[in-house]
């Protein structure tokens, strides 16, 4: 079978959050400084320059969460980090919404248990996620109760 690649569901909520907060770091320090406060200039700039990477951090979920499905493998990749899940180590999949800090960007979730650990994603075609899945590793129980 083919490489499959199931991109994230956004909640609106979570992306404003997420852009208002990001887009603030760096618009704050610029309107103080075309306030005109010539004593606060460099400092301004400097609070930029310190501030641009959090808002980088804050803004790369967007460009980069996906999550790839192989014959044998689910990569989680959350734009920072990549976790490889084997698929024989999945044993059971649920929907949830918790709140959880997860590389999900929507609270409509699914938590993949798997050797004791667990994970939470959000594919936004679940539908196709779980036909998938299931078509390679037949054992791992979905619980569509809540879906």
């Amino acid at each position: 079978m083919a490489d499959i690649i199931f991109v994230s569901k956004v909640d609106f909520w979570i992306a404003l959050i997420l852009w208002v907060g990001s887009l603030s770091l760096i618009l704050i320090p610029l309107w103080e400084w075309r306030r005109g406060k010539r004593d606060s200039r460099m400092r301004n700039i400097l609070l930029m320059i310190i501030l641009l990477p959090f808002t980088v951090l804050m803004l790369m979920p967007f460009f980069g969460t996906k999550h790839t499905l192989t014959d044998s493998q689910l990569y989680v990749d959350s734009g920072l980090s990549t976790q490889t899940i084997e698929l024989a180590d999945i044993i059971h999949i649920t929907p949830t919404r918790s709140m959880t800090s997860a590389t999900a960007l929507s609270l409509d979730r699914l938590k993949i248990e798997y050797r004791n650990k667990e994970v939470l994603i959000s594919p936004k075609d679940r539908a196709s996620f779980y036909q998938e899945i299931q078509a390679r590793n037949p054992k791992i129980v979905i619980d569509l109760a809540d879906d």
